[in-house]
Formats: structure tokens, C-alpha cells, sequence
């Protein structure tokens, strides 16, 4: 009577060298050696299969293992990484960085920083809440430098959070590039996010660590 094995197809194959999130690889390669046992040790003798197929599935399997390997010592690395850059950057707190997400809004107002294309004969700043709808929109000196926003006196008349703004400029009736608008911020925690350190701002603004473009100590 012929004994028929079971043989290892492609799907077979794919099914075992694709471990499951979480599984070992070795104990998943202890079962793929068993299976293989199982296979060679049942085969028709009389048909017995190419050594060959049994050494590709070998050497395929041993591939997905070491990259398997490969992948989790990645992730440890990134781990240090990132638990370092939060070690190195618990040193911004309590200092000020300059970057261009939202401004936190509490009443007062704030020093801007927008270099404006000097072509521009005309400028508006223009702010959005953080949903990105626009609430107001005021004349400003496209030569200026600096703006403060609200203006002096006028923070009370704005509601406190958080606001998206940006500079429309015009060289007559041409539309020229938004600008971004700059400002500076205390940092007042530092945190690991999943793309790395974040620092927390006032309001509760997160900055990315690398959407950062300078740090200050305060003014005294």
C-alpha cells in the first residue's frame, strides 16, 4: 500500500514563515523542522521527493527568521533612541523655542516673527482656529519684522486657545506665497510620542523635537 505525505506547497510554507505578532521565531522553527520531519519521514519511498525542495524550504524559512531577529533588535534600538532623546532634551524645560505650530492664546498676546516678501506693498495676518476655519484676518506692515497679536490692550476680546496664523501678502493685485509665522515658547515637559520626543508647550501645544528651529534661555 503507497503512503501519500503530506507535502509543504507554497501555502503551507507561507503560513509557517510568517510568524504571528507576538509568536517566537524558534518555536515557530521547531514546528517547521517537525513538519519537515514529519514530511520526509512519510514520503512515498518510492517517489521520494528532491532534497533540493527540502533545502530551499530550509534556507527560506532560516531567512525569515533572521529578519524576524533583525526587525525586533530594530525596535529595541529605536526604544534607546528615542528614551535618549528624551533624556537630552529634559534640558529644554523651562526655555523658550522658536517654532511655527499653533499659538496658545491666554489673553495676552504675543511677539510674532514673519519675514514677508519685499516685494509685497500689502500684508494681512490671518488666523484660523486649530480646526482650521479662519476667525479674523487684520492690516499689517508687510515691512515689519515683528507684530504683536492681539494687538496691546485688545487680548481680552479674544477667546483663549489654541490658533493656526500665517501672512497673505499682495505686490499689487498678485497674490504672492503664504509666510509662516514664527514664535517663541516655553517648554514645560517633555514626553515620548510614537514619532519621538515631543516637548509641551503652553495650552497644551505638542512641538514635535524636530519642528523646533532655535531655543533661548527667557528673558529675565
Amino acid at each position: 500500500m503507497d503512503v501519500t505525505a503530506p507535502t509543504l506547497g507554497s501555502a503551507a510554507t507561507a503560513s509557517i514563515a510568517a510568524p504571528a505578532s507576538g509568536t517566537s521565531p524558534t518555536s515557530d522553527f521547531d514546528t517547521f523542522l517537525r513538519l519537515l520531519t514529519a514530511q520526509i519521514r512519510n514520503q512515498d519511498p518510492l517517489e521520494p521527493a528532491d532534497s533540493t525542495a527540502y533545502t530551499a524550504q530550509l534556507a527560506t524559512f532560516s531567512n525569515v527568521e533572521q529578519s524576524v531577529k533583525t526587525n525586533d533588535l530594530l525596535s529595541q534600538m529605536i526604544q534607546r533612541l528615542d528614551s535618549q532623546q528624551v533624556s537630552g532634551a529634559a534640558g529644554w524645560i523651562g526655555m523658550e523655542v522658536r517654532h511655527a505650530g499653533p499659538v496658545a492664546h491666554d489673553g495676552g498676546s504675543t511677539v510674532l516673527h514673519a519675514k514677508v516678501n519685499p516685494v509685497a506693498d500689502r500684508a494681512e495676518l490671518v488666523i484660523r482656529g486649530i480646526d482650521g476655519k479662519e476667525v479674523a484676518r487684520h492690516p499689517i506692515d508687510p515691512k515689519a519684522e515683528t507684530l504683536r497679536w492681539p494687538a496691546s490692550g485688545q487680548g481680552g476680546t479674544v477667546p483663549a486657545g489654541q490658533y493656526r496664523l500665517h501672512v497673505d501678502a499682495w505686490a499689487g493685485d498678485r497674490q504672492l506665497e503664504p509666510t509662516t509665522v514664527d514664535h517663541y515658547a516655553r517648554v514645560t515637559e517633555v514626553v515620548l510620542a510614537n514619532g519621538g520626543a515631543e516637548m509641551i508647550l503652553p495650552g497644551g501645544v505638542r512641538l514635535p523635537a524636530g519642528d523646533m528651529q532655535s531655543i533661548r534661555r527667557p528673558a529675565t
